[in-house]
């Protein structure tokens, strides 16, 4: 089994707990790789992000090739922004072709919630669309990520999920 995590992260919050479900999928002898989604120029404050995100702008992206068919189960996580994700996730999201068949999984972290249950469908239809079979999504506070018990809980049947 091997598993890629794909996130982007502007606070720290999603790539906090990308790092913990690596961790723990490690402790199992899975192996894991994080991509984190980098724009090629990005905006420093974040009403700028949540404007791009709402009028779903679409940086550039460094290094964006990730070879998605070396992996069994691949994890899609990104912040909530003005009801989607960000950015930089959607551009990723459009250069892969093809998810049939490949075990997915996605979480979203958050601020105020509004907005959350919008962009987790939309990210699930995006992943269909493309053939992933979607095994795990969630929506997570941010605030919660520094909580390793909370994630340990919150994580625990996408780890079960990946180990079976």
């Amino acid at each position: 089994m091997k598993v890629a995590i794909i996130s982007y992260s502007f606070s720290g919050n999603t790539k906090r707990a990308c790092l913990f479900l690596m961790k723990k999928i490690k402790e199992k002898s899975i192996n894991a790789d994080v991509l984190d989604l980098k724009p090629a120029k990005e905006e420093k404050a974040f009403l700028l992000q949540c404007r791009d995100a709402f009028y779903k702008h679409k940086p550039e992206i460094q290094d964006p090739a990730f070879e998605l068919s070396a992996y069994d189960f691949v994890v899609f996580a990104s912040p909530v922004w003005a009801f989607t994700f960000a950015p930089a996730l959607r551009v990723y999201l459009e250069s892969v072709k093809d998810l049939t068949d490949k075990k997915c999984a996605c979480f979203l972290t958050y601020g105020s919630g509004m907005g959350k249950g919008k962009a987790m469908e939309e990210l699930e239809g995006i992943l269909k669309a493309k053939g992933g079979r979607i095994l795990f999504s969630k929506n997570m506070p941010g605030a919660k990520t520094k909580d390793k018990e909370y994630l340990e809980e919150q994580f625990k049947s996408l780890i079960d999920i990946i180990c079976t």
